[in-house]
């Protein structure tokens, strides 16, 4: 079960909603998932069995559905690509990410593991997708590395944005100034009241009370 490409659609459909429906481990309810993927909870019951005699996730009656730890890799690769596409296309091909969303899901199923990797370095290998959810890596393994407001952060370190937890205006204001997830920078000054980055060879201020609205990942941080 290492190769996706033995693995329908269909299957990688269930595992990725699986995975994505998923709450502090508890089982998601056949109900839920039948909703999500607008089957029959005939079917799912009958796919989440044969996806538990091949060990991708484990199941329940009357409880739910959770996924493996095998289940869970194939799902991290397949929301690999999904979320690689999606800064492409927003990126690059300048789609709102309502619309990058829905092509990553056609396309995220027609990619092979050489193309991903050559999207992957195309992209300088982004942490996260346009709405600041992590790309996880090659083996389908998320990073365990956790978040941080940007405003503890000090003169001379590098990192990149995860999300900006600020209002819409705000955040709306940043992503204009080049301050969007995914993108990398540095923290060239931290002065009372603000810090001055740069990002792309581009300085911006950004006062201190809307650091702390930032989320951020420190690099070489754990």
């Amino acid at each position: 079960m290492g190769n996706l490409s033995s693995l329908s659609e269909n299957v990688q459909m269930y595992l990725v909603s699986i995975l994505r429906l998923g709450k502090e481990g508890q089982p998601v309810p056949l109900s839920e998932l039948a909703a999500t993927l607008d089957v029959s909870p005939v079917s799912v019951n009958q796919m989440c069995r044969k996806l538990q005699s091949q060990g991708l996730v484990s199941y329940v009656p009357y409880r739910g559905v959770s996924i493996t730890a095998a289940g869970e890799r194939l799902a991290g690769r397949i929301l690999r690509r999904h979320r690689l596409w999606e800064v492409f296309l927003v990126e690059h091909l300048r789609m709102t990410s309502e619309a990058a969303h829905e092509t990553a899901c056609r396309l995220e199923h027609a990619t092979s593991e050489a193309l991903v990797e050559r999207l992957a370095a195309f992209l300088s290998y982004p942490r996260v997708n346009p709405e600041g959810a992590p790309i996880p890596a090659s083996s389908g393994q998320f990073s365990t590395t956790q978040s941080r407001p940007l405003v503890e952060m000090e003169a001379g370190q590098r990192g990149h944005c995860i999300r900006c937890t600020a209002d819409e205006a705000s955040c709306a204001f940043l992503i204009g100034q080049g301050l969007r997830p995914g993108v990398s920078f540095q923290v060239v000054a931290a002065a009372p009241g603000s810090l001055l980055l740069e990002i792309n060879g581009r300085r911006i201020a950004v006062a201190q009370s809307l650091a702390t609205a930032i989320l951020v990942e420190i690099e070489g941080v754990g």
